[in-house]
């Protein structure tokens, strides 16, 4: 055991109250989203926009992977074409944390 792991109390048992207490937590919410969800309760924002997770286009490629299918080498970039060391899509925190990490590394 790490101790890092004894800090956070895993050399403890878990009681059964709260094993139960959480499995009942879980559960519950598991349960009552769809009817949150019918009932107007707020939304995740990227679920009102249409953007729901793995929507088709986005896991073919994947897919195809593992079925064995390849692709041609890209094509060789234009003449005079710009370079780039790194590209982030996005600026939300996983974006911005690579770009800042990447000029601190730099």
């Amino acid at each position: 055991m790490l101790a890092n792991d004894r800090a956070l109390g895993m050399d403890r048992a878990v009681s059964r109250r709260d094993f139960l207490s959480g499995v009942g937590i879980g559960l519950t919410g598991s349960i009552l989203y769809p009817w949150a969800n019918a009932y107007g309760a707020p939304d995740y924002p990227p679920g009102k926009l249409g953007m729901r997770g793995s929507h088709v286009g986005s896991f073919e490629t994947a897919h195809a992977l593992t079925r064995g299918e390849t692709w041609n080498a890209p094509e060789e970039p234009e003449e005079g074409a710009e370079e780039y060391d790194l590209i982030v899509v996005g600026a939300g925190l996983s974006g911005l944390s690579a770009a800042h990490l990447y000029r601190k590394w730099l």
